[in-house]
């Protein structure tokens, strides 16, 4: 992680060396150590490409809970790093040299799957309830992304569920669940690190902050994961947010949400962390055909948030009147329907207050027992330089990607993957609005900007023995470069 440009006493290096421990979990970067009469040649701080990254997939993540009945379903993953055109497209050089990408499992982090080509794809199926990392290093380090197909098929627990692994932090928010007997929740609390991190959760309600979930912790060792019932934590609570933080070093997670209602099933999905709370949130890839809600989280215990919901289409920005101003009391969550008619759709959120916020849509069959499956889209940070999913072992009716720009709007390519096949769209995003591209079979799809204020997701829409299948795939910033920060010795 650290890079020691010259010799420096003991004493200062251990005193730095004890910073990075602290640092590293938050901020990874590069650290220059000179003495102090190399001042006047130190270079200033910088940005250098990443020479490592690492994400965390949740793995079988209907398996490990305790009190919860188990539901295995077909995993497959895929990793890959970004093509050269992607990275040029952002502004980045691609990094001369060598690199592989790995998909690692289990405590000992055996190498399930392994690549060395610059945008193959690195593919593995998981059947264990070990954690999995997806890690590259050398040349395919910067721009790695990787995702987690789950499928199930032909009873009540069918649903499809494609989650992006993530970029470990010591904060997420995750939205989404709620009511009914047989919907079962589960956080899925992943540890890629070396060191157990303990991990709490906060969990926020419709009657506002739950007071079952006060205290709540757990502690998760080196390269293993945990799997808690949200309702243990938060008995029948039927709009809930999770606010999960770790201790001690960075986590990777995501809530598991499954309804099975009566005896219909109505699917499966993984919400994926939302964007911190703030005064304006953007959420894209609505992909409508159904019923369609918007879920807002106000951790603000002092007042109500007011917010404005304007929703964004690919003609360009409507302010539903019923969503001008939707009020959220302290500490609390609603739920907000949305009447949109079948379509691609973004939203904006303007608020007085930070909120945090997830959608959720829908797809029904038409047959008696009306089963189906559902999608959640978490509110998301605009894409800076190179964004991308992996899209393994897929057998949809439509892949699309839903490009949606706050009021900035913004440019942005698009390099699409199908096996060998490359292809480049350029897109502009106007202001408050949404675009589409069309996907076909791609199995790859890179979003790469140079600014602007969009936000991206990918939808797939399939069937099972004619009952729906979808899943969103929320694109988030990939790891490209890392601060590089001079220190100088003090004193003699």
């Amino acid at each position: 992680m650290s890079r020691v440009g010259r010799a420096v006493r003991v004493t200062a290096l251990a005193v730095v060396a004890a910073g990075i421990a602290v640092g590293a979990a938050r901020v990874p970067g590069t650290i220059e150590l000179a003495p102090s009469r190399d001042q006047a040649g130190l270079p200033q701080v910088s940005r250098v490409l990443v020479d490592e990254a690492v994400l965390a997939c949740p793995g079988q993540q209907r398996l490990g809970a305790a009190g919860l009945r188990d539901v295995r379903g077909d995993v497959r993953l895929g990793a890959s790093a970004a093509p050269a055109a992607a990275l040029r497209g952002a502004g980045v050089t691609p990094p001369p040299g060598a690199g592989q990408v790995d998909l690692e499992s289990g405590g000992n982090g055996a190498v399930v799957a392994t690549g060395a080509t610059v945008d193959g794809l690195v593919a593995a199926g998981v059947t264990t309830t070990a954690p999995v990392v997806a890690r590259a290093t050398g040349a395919l380090a910067p721009g790695l992304v990787a995702t987690q197909v789950w499928r199930h098929t032909g009873d009540d627990d069918r649903g499809l569920a494609i989650t992006p692994c993530g970029l470990p932090a010591a904060d997420a928010w995750l939205v989404g669940g709620g009511p009914g007997a047989s919907r079962t929740e589960r956080i899925v609390v992943t540890n890629p690190g070396a060191n157990a991190v303990t991990v709490s959760f906060d969990v926020f309600g419709r009657g506002g902050p739950v007071a079952a979930a006060e205290g709540r912790s757990v502690s998760i060792p080196p390269r293993e994961r945990a799997v808690v019932s949200l309702d243990a934590l938060a008995p029948d609570e039927p709009a809930p947010a999770v606010h999960v933080t770790a201790t001690g070093g960075v986590v990777s997670a995501v809530l598991s949400d499954q309804w099975i209602d009566g005896a219909t099933a109505r699917g499966i999905d993984d919400s994926v962390p939302a964007a911190a709370p703030a005064a304006t949130q953007v959420l894209a890839g609505l992909d409508v055909a159904a019923t369609t809600s918007l879920r807002l989280v106000n951790p603000t215990t002092v007042g109500e948030a007011l917010v404005q919901v304007t929703v964004l289409t690919e003609q360009g920005p409507s302010q539903p009147a019923e969503l001008r101003a939707v009020r959220v009391p302290p500490g609390a969550t609603t739920d907000v329907p949305l009447a949109l008619p079948a379509g691609a759709y973004g939203l904006r959120l303007s608020s007085d207050r930070p909120v945090t916020a997830a959608a959720w849509t829908e797809r029904r069959a038409t047959t008696a027992d009306q089963m189906g499956d559902f999608a959640w889209l978490p509110a998301t940070a605009a894409i800076r330089g190179v964004a991308g999913a992996t899209l393994p072992a897929l057998d949809a009716s439509a892949q699309r990607l839903l490009l949606s720009a706050g009021a900035q709007g913004g440019s942005v390519e698009v390099q699409i993957a199908t096996g060998t096949e490359r292809r480049t769209v350029p897109v502009t995003v106007k202001p408050d609005s949404t675009a589409v591209v069309d996907l076909g079979r791609a199995d790859r799809v890179w979003v790469a900007t140079r600014g602007g204020d969009v936000r991206a997701a990918v939808s797939v829409v399939g069937a099972d023995a004619g009952v729906p299948q979808v899943a969103a795939v929320p694109l988030t910033t990939a790891p490209v470069t890392s601060l590089s920060v001079p220190v100088r010795q003090v004193g003699s």
